[in-house]
């Protein structure tokens, strides 16, 4: 970061000053008044300090910082827009663009670096967001820091005396930043300077009227004066009965309790509707309702809350102290305990963000009787939303229907209609809503597509034998299944036409041989078409080998790991597979194992099976292994992406 301070001219004046002895020629011999003396850290000084202070508040809609102004020009990116703001005037203009986006955050960026500038004029130099924010967190400027109601005239001048109340020289202040650093050096503790400000002054106020003043005291008085104004004019509130209203029903409210100390009490967010009724809910987290109003009175507006327990807090007579237009209302009531503070500001996006779960839907179904469909507007909308803010939601033919919250449909799971629209009325927990239009198209749909787009095969193992196998059915056309009002399964077609004699237990149908034809009689609608289903028993050992195979082979002659992942470290190694005890002795030079062996038949062919193989490196064979290559003195295993190979010695 790097930090630029700016330093005028008069602050080597100062310092040839203080450290001059004697002159060899005065300008003058004239004794200052008390009354035009400005001396420092004097409540004048302090004044006349606030009022040339930089006022940084003037742009706060770039850095919403009032404890420095960001030195113009500067480039700022909206959107895709590249603003270049070089004039308080381009401020301005600023505030109709930045109103496009008043619901978002962040919406502007800064093209960095940027120079800050503090109210005492200190310079930094901003090289990211990051920097910035830390300074805007940073900000604690008290209220009477800058007074921005009232300016001085310039030029003014002051005589500078040496401590002899010698005249050494006049200095000639041409704005506020030369003011303030003139004023800000007077306070150096190795100063020795009397100066007085020279009169007649004339200072002008925010309304464009102007004051003459001619002493300290007047100047004094003039800055004091145009303080409380402003004071004054941050309290007004130019608002109505109606106006005020509006706020209430704009959006929720997120309410703060402070007591007489300043002590944040409690906060609470209420929901204010057309009817009367507020809803607040807090911390436990219920929600209550009570009633509102607001009135007028000889003290000014007063919002009435009564009715409610829980929150009890809001109860009462609430007198407007204060407002922003914008967003924010100040309240205070007078209770047993002291005056009790609360600050209302509009919380927009709590009452919103429900609303941001939806949209408008688009729903199509097939038309049915009298050109009509059936559509499920509840489960194919609202029940299509993960939302976590709660919501009532009620369907309407029409949408003046769904504005006034009346005629709601009943059947909302089986409603019938050409092509339309009907409207979704979403009200959030304050009452306030929003209404979605529901598109309803219709189309002439082939009921039975699914069911024609492929040929129905279900494909089982030979195990060896003839039969029986047995088939699910109800796998054939499983995807396509929940489409159809009744599915029923037969042996015949003739059946299967006439609807009779439906098979008992589709799950589990057993057929002799090695092929068979049932048929699926599907009704949708009203219609009925048959399609039939091929039952295949097929060889499903890729090996070429059935298991009663593969156990002659292995129960003949000593076998060993030739090969295991490509290595033969394993080759040592003999296997002896006992034919009645399903026991394989594994064994070497230097230890013999005990292990056991099976196999069983697949849908994927044979499978061995190793286990309780103990022993250093031979252990990685327990598990299952599929026979992929089937010879008499050899097979080929894999079990997962390892693979063995075993071949056999007969003697």
């Amino acid at each position: 970061m790097k930090i630029k301070f700016n330093h005028f001219i008069i602050y080597a004046l100062f310092v040839l000053l203080a450290f001059t002895s004697c002159q060899d020629e005065t300008i003058d011999v004239n004794s200052p008044q008390d009354q035009e003396m400005i001396q420092p850290n004097s409540e004048l000084a302090r004044f006349m300090g606030n009022v040339t202070a930089n006022y940084g508040e003037y742009d706060n809609i770039l850095d919403d910082s009032s404890c420095f102004s960001v030195e113009l020009p500067v480039t700022i990116i909206v959107g895709d827009i590249t603003i270049v703001i070089e004039t308080l005037n381009d401020l301005e203009e600023l505030e109709d663009i930045f109103s496009q986006y008043e619901d978002e955050d962040d919406f502007f960026d800064f093209v960095f670096p940027i120079t800050i500038i503090f109210n005492d004029y200190n310079q930094v130099i901003i090289e990211n967001e990051e920097q910035l924010e830390d300074f805007i967190e940073d900000c604690d400027l008290e209220d009477d820091d800058v007074i921005e109601c009232v300016d001085f005239v310039y030029p003014i001048t002051f005589s500078v005396f040496n401590g002899d109340f010698n005249i050494v020289d006049t200095v000639t202040i041409a704005n506020d930043e030369a003011l303030y650093n003139f004023l800000d050096d007077l306070e150096d503790d190795d100063n020795a300077l009397i100066v007085s400000l020279n009169y007649p002054v004339t200072l002008v106020y925010a309304n464009g009227a102007t004051v003459e003043v001619n002493s300290n005291q007047e100047l004094s008085d003039a800055i004091e004066a145009a303080e409380d104004d402003c004071d004054d004019d941050d309290d007004d509130c130019d608002l109505n009965i109606e106006d005020i209203e509006n706020l209430f029903l704009e959006c929720g409210l997120e309410a703060e309790f402070y007591n007489e100390s300043g002590e944040l009490s409690d906060t609470l967010h209420l929901y204010f509707n057309e009817n009367g009724e507020v809803t607040v809910t807090g911390d436990p987290t219920v929600v209550e309702t009570g009633e509102w109003d607001v009135i007028e009175t000889d003290l000014g507006y007063k919002l009435v809350i009564e009715g409610l327990e829980t929150f009890g807090t809001a109860n009462g007579l609430w007198l407007l102290i204060d407002c922003d237009d914008d967003d924010e209302l100040e309240f205070e009531k007078e209770t047993e305990d002291g005056i009790v503070t609360m600050k209302l500001e509009l919380d927009c996006e709590i009452n919103n963000e429900v609303f941001e779960c939806f949209g408008d839907f688009e729903l199509q179904e097939c038309l049915g009787p009298n050109n009509e469909a059936e559509f499920n507007l509840s489960a194919d909308t609202i029940g299509l939303i993960d939302c976590q803010y709660a919501f009532v939601a009620s369907f309407h033919e029409t949408e003046a229907d769904a504005e006034a919250g009346v005629s709601a449909i009943v059947e909302t799971e089986s409603y019938w209609s050409g092509t339309g629209e009907v409207y979704l009325r979403i009200e959030a927990e304050n009452g306030n809503f929003e209404v979605f239009t529901i598109y309803l198209n219709t189309e002439e749909c082939n009921y039975f597509e699914c069911f024609e787009s492929f040929d129905a095969v279900i494909e089982q193992c030979d195990n060896g034998t003839d039969g029986p196998y047995s088939f699910d059915l109800t796998i054939a056309f499983s995807n396509c299944n929940p489409s159809a009002d009744v599915v029923t399964y037969h042996e015949t077609l003739v059946d299967a036409e006439t609807g009779v004699n439906a098979i008992s237990n589709p799950e589990s149908y057993t057929i002799i041989g090695v092929e068979g034809v049932v048929y699926t009689r599907v009704v949708i609608e009203d219609q009925f078409e048959v399609f039939p289903i091929v039952l295949v028993v097929q060889d499903c050992n890729p090996s070429g080998c059935s298991e009663q195979d593969v156990d002659g082979f292995l129960v003949e002659c000593i076998w060993n790991a030739v090969n295991y992942n490509g290595s033969d470290n394993l080759m040592n190694w003999n296997f002896d597979f006992e034919p009645n005890s399903q026991t394989v002795v594994i064994y070497n030079n230097d230890t013999t194992i005990d292990a056991t062996w099976t196999t069983s038949q697949s849908n994927d062919g044979v499978i061995l099976t190793f286990s309780n193989v103990a022993g250093p490196n031979i252990q990685a064979i327990n598990g299952e292994w599929l026979v992929v290559e089937c010879e008499e003195d050899r097979l080929q295993l894999h079990s997962g992406d390892d693979i063995l190979v075993l071949e056999r010695t007969c003697n």
